[in-house]
């Protein structure tokens, strides 16, 4: 009879308390994060922080060591290497702010990355799944591109458009763009993002927000257009309706550089400067305290793809920018979230 109760103890501790090996970490790693962004396209700091999320089933889990391997190509990481740094296992706690240490980083480059831990029993954990980040352009004289506004005042604020064609398979296209006050910026015919009220604000003359999107799936073999359509924001702030104050930086303008990788590994880029188009819009007044007033008469169908006649339109004017120093946006976009 004990050695039954002794049986039933067993098998109910043993359902209760479950034997678990701890051979491999029950750690695990994710959300992994670099300038706190998710696969960021735009980082313009030489040592990027990066930073994970750890979980485990064990309430007492912890890290003791981290390995971060970094590498050009993501094939390169599947082998457990890192051609652009490998940390070796570092004894360290920290999680978060680890300043990337590996070879300098040049702008438009990629960089794939991953991440394993061990735990407090000096159990590694599985390698986390790759993310990437890529850097943005990290000189200005890298942009190859002017500032362009407006080849004169209208009542209306300007939209302005530029052909291209592209006869390669393309691998990965993106444009790095600051409108201000604010900018809409398209490609054939449709909207880039869903970003709005871009870039961030400022003061203008001391730094300019740039934002990169990957357009890839947005461009195509053939003819292409891109289109820019500016409004005022804090840049531009004239009055006319309700204000708070009234100050202005100068017209409307932006400045764009879009960079196309062919599968060939060769490059192609178009930049803003004389060769775009010009012509006014169908906003009539545009303030960030008094609204918007537009006129849907004054819309040019197919003003933003490839094959409109703009012979009637007018060259852009090139012009100096605000002043500021051009600088990778941060934090998360405004977004539309109800309609």
């Amino acid at each position: 009879m004990k050695t039954g109760i002794f049986s039933l103890l067993t098998i109910l501790l043993v359902n209760l308390f479950p034997i678990v090996s701890f051979s491999e970490s029950s750690l695990r790693v994710r959300d992994l994060r670099c300038e706190y962004q998710r696969d960021p396209l735009s980082i313009d700091s030489p040592a990027p922080r990066l930073s994970w999320i750890l979980e485990s089933p064990r309430r007492s889990a912890k890290q003791t060591a981290y390995r971060i391997l970094v590498a050009t190509e993501k094939d390169t990481l599947r082998n457990n290497t890192g051609d652009l740094w490998d940390s070796g296992k570092v004894s360290s706690i920290q999680s978060i702010q680890i300043a990337y240490a590996g070879k300098a980083l040049a702008s438009f480059q990629r960089c794939f990355w991953k991440v394993r831990v061990w735990d407090g029993e000096g159990n590694p954990s599985p390698w986390s799944d790759t993310a990437v980040w890529s850097m943005g352009i990290l000189q200005e004289s890298e942009w190859q591109a002017k500032w362009i506004g407006a080849p004169e005042k209208s009542p209306s604020l300007p939209i302005f458009r530029r052909e291209f064609s592209l006869d390669r398979k393309v691998k990965s296209a993106r444009i790095y763009i600051s409108g201000l006050g604010f900018y809409e910026l398209r490609l054939n015919g449709e909207k880039v993002g869903d970003s709005l009220f871009d870039p961030g604000w400022t003061n203008y003359r001391r730094t300019c927000m740039y934002a990169a999107y990957d357009v890839t799936k947005q461009i195509r073999r053939g003819g292409n257009a891109l289109g820019v359509m500016l409004g005022n924001g804090f840049f531009n702030v004239t009055g006319g309706r309700y204000v708070k104050y009234t100050g202005s930086f100068g017209e409307p303008r932006f400045i764009l550089h879009l960079r196309v990788e062919f599968t060939d590994g060769s490059i192609a880029e178009t930049v803003s400067d004389e060769s775009w188009r010009c012509s006014p819009g169908p906003i009539l007044f545009s303030c960030i305290y008094g609204g918007e007033d537009y006129d849907a008469r004054l819309e040019i169908p197919g003003w933003d793809e490839a094959g409109l006649d703009d012979s009637a339109w007018k060259s852009a004017t090139a012009c100096e920018g605000p002043g500021g120093q051009l600088a990778a946006q941060i934090g998360y976009p405004i977004r539309a979230m109800q309609e």
